[in-house]
């Protein structure tokens, strides 16, 4: 009887002991959830749902690097546009100043030349607009200048117009050999006929192509005309050989080239237009989708702290009282009954 009574007091001991191991164990898992605002330390704990959880946990971050480069890439479209937009405006202030100017014979000229030359090297300078150290109009080739020689287009227009004010070439053949001028002729980096397109990764399976290279038309022909009305001489009858008539017929070029330029400028403007309201809505839908993937991973990963800290508190409670029986048991003798 002595040593079946010694074993269930021992039996209850251990019981006890454990009852009290796992209330401690809960107190320190609701201490830790309260602490960290998760329910479990590692995606085990979270059973079932553990796969599910992984599986918004890796499309999170794929989503914010869509947003990532939608961002950038925004950035830049917005720089481009604002760019040719200043292009487009340099061409139409020479188209004004062509009509107002070219009946005033040699002063009007001289406004021309000054007006051209000013926009032309506000035009090259946006050109090699750059962000974050890319050149915006160079294609893949983001780290070469697209624009490089102000010194050689100016000079082979001057020497162009200096042989027709000699009478060494006709109107058709100073238009042709201007209109021949290739992109190395008007001082653009010979890399760019090499260069690639730029695009950027913005949802699954769609890159986008926000392309704008510095030798496409547009460009081409403002840096022609520019150039152009920038180094036109007025003939002199004493020293020339061209004649005021020959010189509004390639003023009239001029218009023409420069007029058809900002058409260019503003047609690829527009269709980049469209490419950034895509762009817009893709972010737009790439938001939503990271809140919602968010609240689902908080909804499963995080505690309701209120609840936590009553249940902390109730299970304090319920440990105290654990701990003060087992004192009390544990201190029970057959002494106390004599």
């Amino acid at each position: 009887m002595t040593i079946s009574s010694n074993v269930s007091f021992f039996a209850q001991s251990i019981s006890q002991t454990n009852r009290l191991n796992n209330l401690r164990s809960t107190l320190d898992d609701l201490q830790r959830q309260i602490t960290t605002q998760k329910k479990h330390e590692t995606f085990s704990g979270f059973g079932t749902d553990s796969l599910t959880l992984q599986r918004l946990r890796s499309s999170q971050p794929l989503l914010q690097s869509y947003l990532d480069n939608i961002d950038k890439v925004s950035n830049r479209m917005n720089l481009m546009n604002e760019a040719m937009s200043t292009i487009s405006e340099m061409g139409n202030q020479l188209v004004t100043a062509i009509h107002v100017q070219s009946q005033s014979g040699q002063e009007g000229i001289e406004t021309i030349n000054q007006l051209a030359q000013q926009s032309l090297q506000f035009v090259e300078d946006l050109i090699n607009q750059t962000l974050d150290g890319h050149y915006l109009f160079a294609g893949s080739d983001v780290m070469s200048q697209p624009f490089i020689n102000d010194t050689i287009l100016n000079s082979n227009f001057k020497n162009e117009v200096d042989i027709w004010l000699a009478g060494g070439q006709t109107n058709a053949q100073l238009i042709a050999t201007t209109n021949g001028f290739t992109s190395d002729n008007l001082g653009l980096a010979p890399g760019l006929a090499t260069s690639g397109n730029i695009t950027a990764r913005i949802d699954q399976n769609m890159d986008i192509d926000y392309t704008i290279k510095a030798d496409g038309d547009g460009f081409k022909e403002i840096l022609r005309a520019l150039t152009f009305a920038a180094n036109l001489k007025y003939p002199d009858p004493a020293t020339d050989v061209a004649t005021p008539a020959q010189f509004d017929e390639i003023l009239n070029n001029i218009l023409s080239i420069i007029t058809n330029g900002v058409q260019e400028i503003n047609k690829t403007a527009q269709q980049q237009a469209s490419k950034f309201d895509l762009l817009k809505s893709i972010r737009e839908n790439h938001i939503s989708d990271l809140s919602m993937v968010t609240s689902q991973i908080d909804k499963m990963e995080n505690v309701d702290t209120t609840t936590a800290l009553v249940t902390l508190q109730t299970l304090q409670t319920q440990l105290t009282a654990s701990y003060q029986i087992t004192k009390i048991v544990s201190e029970l003798s057959l002494v106390n009954f004599m």
